[in-house]
């Protein structure tokens, strides 16, 4: 019965190597992430079933053990839960959203996979066919994003020339790209069979230009990092082979050397051509300053020194973010201003789960790195583990400094500690003298104890009942929400059935839904006069999406996205209705979600508009001069500005504003300039 249960566990675990596949353009919201953490969740508590069998059948042999890696972990965990329950949105920390999933309940069961990988694979063998699975599965990720390079629009890649195969996001894919070419390195170094090592040679090429395809710098300098590391590392290993040495040595220079010529001539056609190097040659110091990033960084920074033990909170860097906010990011669009995250795992965990966290989280590969030494000093590793092992660790904390941990990443980052802890005492590839056992030797282990039938039936039902509960109905209801959303894109006015189905079906996720819902049936309803809609249908969707808006605000008080989207949907119900009730509805949410934000442009420019349509014509423009003296480089604040003299009929302040702006080097759109053009005329006919 044992080996029956292992060999489950063990197929469990290579299944969980072709998550990264599992993508549902036409199912999920997020096709790139909700599927795959259900699935993987799904696979994890299936494995948690057969090892928790395992346990009864013989504690000794599958109970963690006692090392310091298993214990940097388990505080990791600890300080992530803590964090969880003591941050600002405890809820939004525990399950996160749709667009990441990465909140307390997935990361349990990522270090519980950590936990079962460590028991049920044990000698180089079992974790050599498991790198094997997991390279073969990680080869198609590649493939499919090399079919993106010919066709840029396939798979939602929307015509980017960097690739994101089925995992949504080039960063992702770079940051796989990278474990791949790693594991094919070990893999290739420890392989005796000639066409084995030809299969994992081509492997670990096609991994390799996967990470040079998606473009991404941190990826770069996680290769660079994680090269000479190599290199390093059999300089110090191979003792006993100079010539080796020497051509290891050669090879460092000649990299270097190659590195400093693409920097050097990093601004030629040629060179800031080359997918992802390019790019990581052309960031210097003064270009990442000029960055909506490195602003997110400074905000980062900002946002830990007001929580500076266990942080705002996992997955809470939004709410920091919109506190702190900085208005110089509006200098780089709309679309830079609205950060869930610091793209730094160091500040971002510094931010999120303070000093507590950045310690465990470094803790980590600290650790890792320390048992792998000490099992190279002990003569207790093969020493292709020892270097292989280190430098992938090295690369992949490297290339996180510029992006961050993901459902991906933590599957091969969680299997690969715990192949290190595994076989950093394994004493694999090693040989020593060993005496004969004595007929007193005792067991290593308790004889198994019988389980029966009813045990693992009983075991079973509630591991599927869990599965059911956490993530079979939460698939459903995100495949109705879905549906909703697709009701109220093409047909409106047959929209509030399905939006009131999506809204009742039971989901951890149901501020997520509510969020998508009420920004979809707010955008809706502008359109409705427009497509000459039944204008009660109109009034029963708004009704439904405010009632939900309404219970976000008070499950999320500081997130500010609800405020505006019940704003946008109070100017909707105006128009529907006529009541000037939702008018002053509109300035309310307005003025609570300043209180949360009280420097975002898009709050202010929002909230002037207000105060101009109730006749508060000075409050709008002490609202927009503010914004200029915030950021004086923002068109549209001067524009803006400009309106509203225009509408208390201060025509020389019209001619003031624009002038100002030329000052600043203003330079207005086409669309700006003549809304402006408008002002001018305006103020040139009222004197004649």
């Amino acid at each position: 019965m044992k080996q029956k249960i292992i060999k489950v566990a063990k197929f469990l675990i290579y299944l969980s190597f072709f998550v990264p596949l599992v993508v549902m353009p036409s199912s999920f919201i997020f096709p790139f992430i909700v599927p795959k953490i259900l699935v993987f969740r799904s696979l994890v508590t299936l494995m948690m079933a057969c090892y928790l069998i395992l346990l009864i059948i013989n504690w000794n042999e599958f109970k963690p053990r006692f090392s310091a890696l298993n214990v940097v972990l388990a505080l990791f965990l600890a300080s992530f839960t803590a964090s969880t329950f003591i941050g600002v949105d405890p809820y939004h920390s525990f399950w996160d959203n749709h667009e990441r999933m990465l909140g307390l309940f997935t990361i349990f069961h990522y270090v519980a996979y950590y936990f079962i990988c460590s028991a049920v694979l044990k000698d180089w063998s079992e974790w050599k066919r498991a790198l094997r699975v997991f390279l073969l599965a990680g080869t198609a990720v590649m493939l499919i994003g090399f079919i993106q390079v010919s066709n840029p629009n396939f798979l939602l890649n929307q015509g980017s020339y960097r690739v994101a195969s089925t995992l949504g996001n080039p960063i992702y894919v770079g940051g796989y790209g990278l474990f791949l070419f790693f594991t094919a390195f070990l893999l290739y170094m420890r392989e005796n069979d000639k066409v084995w090592k030809w299969v994992i040679a081509i492997l670990g090429l096609v991994a390799l230009l996967g990470t040079f395809f998606s473009g991404t710098r941190g990826s770069m300098l996680g290769l660079a990092a994680g090269l000479g590391i190599l290199i390093l590392g059999y300089v110090v290993v191979l003792k006993d082979k100079p010539g080796t040495r020497k051509i290891l040595v050669g090879v460092a220079v000649f990299g270097i050397a190659m590195v400093s010529l693409l920097y050097f001539f990093r601004q030629t056609s040629f060179v800031s051509k080359i997918p992802a190097l390019g790019r990581a040659v052309n960031t210097t110091y003064t270009v990442l300053k000029g960055t909506a990033r490195w602003i997110t960084w400074e905000v980062a920074i900002k946002s830990w020194g007001q929580r500076p033990v266990f942080g705002w909170g996992p997955n809470n860097f939004f709410y920091a973010f919109n506190s702190n906010y900085d208005p110089r990011s509006l200098n780089f669009g709309y679309g830079e201003t609205w950060f869930d995250n610091a793209h730094n795992i160091i500040l971002n965990t510094l931010a999120v789960q303070g000093a507590v966290g950045i310690i465990f989280y470094l803790g980590l590969f600290v650790v890792a790195i320390w048992i792998i030494i000490a099992g190279y000093r002990k003569r207790s590793t093969n020493i292709h583990v020892v270097v292989v092992g280190l430098a992938f660790l090295v690369a992949h904390l490297i290339q996180n400094v510029t992006v961050f941990e993901n459902p991906t990443s933590y599957l091969y980052f969680m299997f690969w500690l715990a192949m290190m802890s595994r076989l950093s005492n394994s004493d694999d590839g090693v040989v020593k003298n060993i005496q004969p056992p004595s007929s007193n030797t005792k067991l290593q282990f308790a004889p198994d104890k019988r389980v029966s039938f009813g045990l693992i039936s009983t075991v079973g039902i509630i591991f599927f009942l869990f599965i059911f509960i956490f993530e079979i109905q939460p698939a459903r209801a995100n495949m109705k929400t879905l549906n909703a959303l697709k009701i109220l894109s093409y047909q409106p006015q047959y929209g509030a059935q399905a939006v009131r189905d999506a809204l009742a079906f039971n989901s951890p996720h149901i501020d997520d839904i509510r969020g998508d819902l009420g920004r979809t049936v707010a955008q809706t309803l502008s359109r409705f006069d427009s497509q000459n809609a039944d204008k009660q249908k109109g009034v029963e969707l708004f009704n439904i999406a405010q009632e939900a808006l309404v219970l976000n605000t008070r499950l999320h008080p500081l997130d500010i996205r609800n405020y505006l989207t019940l704003a946008q949907l109070n100017q909707s119900g105006y128009m529907l209705t006529g009541n000037s009730k939702y008018i002053m509805d509109y300035g309310n949410n307005l003025e609570d979600a300043l209180k949360y934000s009280p420097r975002r442009q898009q709050i202010l420019y929002n909230l002037a508009n207000f105060k101009l349509q109730i006749g508060q014509s000075d409050e709008a423009i002490k609202i927009l001069e503010g914004t200029i003296n915030d950021n004086p480089k923002i068109s549209e604040s001067y524009w803006r500005l400009a309106y509203a003299y225009h509408l208390a009929g201060k025509k020389d302040k019209v001619k003031e504003v624009i002038a100002l702006a030329g000052k600043n080097g203003i330079v207005f759109n086409e669309s700006e300039l003549g809304i402006i053009n408008q002002f001018l005329a305006a103020s040139s006919t009222a004197k004649k």
